[in-house]
């Protein structure tokens, strides 16, 4: 029974948290996303072939800090610039 109770909570405390996790997304960032739409993952280097971040950063974007985006915002020329001549023509 207390099972039943408590899925039967469960919509209506996901429904009190929605308006701040919307806000939350909705709130426009500081630092935007690097993504330009070329999501080829190079598997020789491991990085995104359109915005040079990797696998791991691409997906955990959303929830990174604002200083853990500027420290890959901060080191994307390199890695593009390190990726191969004809990759780099995408960009």
């Amino acid at each position: 029974m207390t099972m039943i109770a408590l899925s039967m909570a469960s919509p209506i405390l996901a429904a009190r948290a929605l308006p701040n996790l919307m806000a939350e997304i909705d709130r426009p960032s500081s630092i935007e996303s690097p993504c330009n739409k070329v999501c080829v993952i190079d598997a020789a280097c491991g990085l995104c072939i359109g915005c040079g971040r990797t696998l791991a950063e691409v997906g955990g974007w959303i929830s990174m800090t604002a200083d853990e985006r500027r420290r890959v915002m901060d080191e994307l020329p390199t890695r593009r610039a390190a990726l191969p001549a004809h990759r780099n023509n995408l960009t």
